[in-house]
């Protein structure tokens, strides 16, 4: 029998396990009508994902304040089963930019704005990855009723290549050269002391899949976004600092871009910053 830690809807619960370790339990009607500090069954589970440490914990809490549960739960099917099936390593911030890229690919292409990726075919030179890939667009269109794309294999097989376990071989650079508009924005970032740290490092993520995303939407044509000027004034008056890194920021991509962005991007980046100082 496992304790109910916290309800999250029929189906999905988080529980304690053996050893005081937190798990996220799955099932059909699993906890209808049940209440923190009830029991469950473990014959009841269909899925168990493990929260097995504070970072993972404190991920699985980020990711409830800004995501659906079902979005959420398929991520981290995906990654159960590359972690069993393929024994493969992985970091646990994968948990974060994976299920945010599930996400995001998904409301893409509900509005009609996905654009296939110019990522070079990795299925001969990574076929474990690849095959990862594959497995996962499975899984999400099983899941979330959706069609991914075949795109989407090498999307999500880079996420599992840039997310292997230190001491595993690192590969982002050879297939993302947006990587260098990171790379770029992490010496500005440095320079002005913001560094990923144990407390901050949610956010530190949050502004990295936000400027992976914002580097893929480059050569897109800009969408005219409508937002109050009263907005930024108000940020470059009470945040100073973080407008200021934001813009520096903005402007690096513009150059990198070759064209003028939109001023919404500025105040974007200026309110990630503010989080992180």
């Amino acid at each position: 029998m496992y304790r109910i830690i916290q309800v999250l809807n029929n189906n999905v619960a988080i529980i304690r396990i053996e050893n005081d370790e937190q798990a996220i339990a799955m099932g059909k009607g699993i906890v209808f009508q049940k209440k923190k500090g009830d029991l469950l069954k473990k014959e009841d589970i269909s899925k168990l994902f493990m929260l097995r440490n504070k970072e993972s914990q404190q991920n699985f809490s980020s990711l409830l304040k800004d995501l659906p549960l079902n979005f959420i739960t398929t991520g981290y099917e995906v990654i159960d089963a590359a972690i069993r099936k393929f024994n493969y390593p992985v970091q646990e911030y994968i948990y974060v930019t994976l299920t945010d890229h599930i996400y995001w690919s998904y409301q893409n292409q509900q509005k009609g704005n996905y654009e296939i990726s110019r990522l070079p075919d990795m299925s001969k030179e990574y076929p474990i990855e690849y095959a990862i890939g594959k497995m996962a667009v499975a899984i999400i269109d099983e899941r979330l009723n959706a069609h991914f794309p075949d795109d989407e294999i090498g999307r999500i097989a880079l996420h599992f290549i840039n997310a292997k376990r230190e001491g595993e071989p690192q590969i982002d650079e050879v297939f993302d050269p947006r990587q260098d508009i990171i790379k770029l924005v992490e010496k500005i970032l440095l320079k002005k002391g913001i560094v990923r740290t144990e407390e901050n490092k949610n956010f530190y993520d949050r502004l990295m899949i936000h400027l992976n995303y914002f580097a893929d939407r480059l050569d897109q044509p800009e969408e005219q976004v409508i937002f109050s000027k009263n907005l930024e004034t108000n940020i470059k008056t009470d945040y100073p600092c973080a407008y200021e890194i934001g813009n520096e920021i903005y402007q690096l991509i513009s150059d990198y871009a070759g064209r003028k962005l939109s001023d919404s991007e500025r105040v974007y980046l200026a309110i990630h910053i503010q989080r992180l100082l």
